[in-house]
């Protein structure tokens, strides 16, 4: 069977001809070519080899704020950051004597320059561009601004999970293993007080049952701090986590937030009080007392007492006795209870808050 007889003048067609013919084919004319680069999501810029802008559509105008009059004729350089001029020139010589398709300075972060003089992060594609006796480069600009927002995001959040899977592993160990040897050697020392004789050495060894008590409470607070959003959560201790870490600029420190009982079912009078009073009270530190440290002790049993220990200068002798503590006595009062401020043994002083766990409402 003889082959099929060949078309020489579709075989010596310029590609663009190929290209157009399925236009012409369906009705439209070139110009859709045109109305295709204008509506491109990304920018478009030609430009010869030496660098002057040809044509720039209208994406180019809205991401850089030049008109296409101030940028056709100009060097594509007005796109770009001062600093980088001298090197991109440097690469459109070198682009220039091996023109082909490929991504600008890969791996690298490019920026462009606006009208205004601002500068946003682009990634840029090249592809050169022929015609009898010259040959040209079309740029394809992206801004990546969004993208790279997102990047950051996501590193963060990830990050983030690592950090939290890491704060859950040590919260475990510390639950699973370090607590309960505390517990049981706790245990231990309780049963050999009963068979000491020494009075002075059984209070020592009953002293240190209570400093493992002490210790074990600490540590699952910090169980709980490992366990708790960054922010604390929701609800009352989420808030005064908040409170301590707004205020840390102003203390030049992070204090440390100590609960005890039900905290989360505190009656919503008392609750309602408690974020307020401790604003005053760490304020009051921050302004005066010139701490290194700050612990703030928050307990909810028959009573609920809030207690701010600082080892800064002390208490003056003119605020002993209420001066200064006015508002934050007033509150206690308003709930039946008392407020009252005292200097702290070793250094610094105590203030502390305690109201009834079911108050009155008057």
């Amino acid at each position: 069977m003889a082959p099929p007889e060949h078309d020489t003048k579709a075989s010596t067609a310029a590609p663009a001809d190929d290209m157009a013919r399925p236009l012409a084919d369906a009705g439209l004319d070139d110009r859709i070519m045109w109305d295709v680069v204008e509506a491109a999501p990304d920018g478009i810029v030609m430009a010869d080899l030496a660098g002057k802008v040809l044509l720039v559509n209208q994406r180019t105008e809205d991401l850089f704020g030049y008109d296409r009059g101030e940028l056709l004729g100009k060097s594509v350089d007005i796109l770009l950051p001062d600093g980088l001029r001298d090197a991109h020139a440097a690469h459109r010589a070198g682009y220039a004597t091996n023109p082909h398709t490929r991504s600008m300075a890969a791996g690298m972060e490019l920026l462009g320059r606006r009208r205004d003089g601002s500068e946003f992060p682009v990634e840029i594609s090249l592809s050169p561009v022929s015609s009898p006796g010259a040959t040209a480069v079309i740029a394809t600009i992206r801004d990546v601004t969004d993208r790279l927002a997102i990047e950051v995001e996501n590193r963060r959040i990830r990050h983030q999970l690592l950090v939290t899977e890491d704060r859950e592993r040590i919260a475990r160990d510390l639950h699973d293993t370090v607590i309960q040897r505390l517990f049981a050697a706790g245990m231990t020392l309780q049963g050999a007080a009963a068979r000491v004789d020494d009075t002075e050495a059984r209070a020592r060894v009953e002293r240190a049952v209570d400093e493992l008590d002490a210790t074990i409470k600490e540590i699952r607070q910090a169980i709980f701090a490992l366990q708790a959003p960054p922010d604390g959560g929701p609800g009352l201790r989420g808030e005064l986590v908040r409170l301590t870490n707004e205020l840390r600029p102003a203390l030049g420190f992070s204090p440390r937030l100590q609960f005890d009982g039900a905290i989360e079912v505190i009656d919503p009078l008392v609750a309602e009080n408690l974020v307020p009073v401790l604003r005053e009270a760490l304020s009051n530190v921050a302004r005066h007392a010139g701490a290194s440290e700050v612990r703030v002790i928050l307990t909810a049993h028959d009573e609920v007492a809030l207690e701010v220990l600082d080892d800064g200068v002390g208490v003056p002798d003119s605020v002993v006795g209420g001066n200064g503590l006015g508002n934050l006595t007033a509150r206690a009062e308003k709930l039946g209870g008392r407020c009252a401020a005292r200097r702290r043994e070793g250094g610094g002083s105590v203030l502390e808050w305690r109201v009834p766990a079911h108050p009155r409402s008057d």
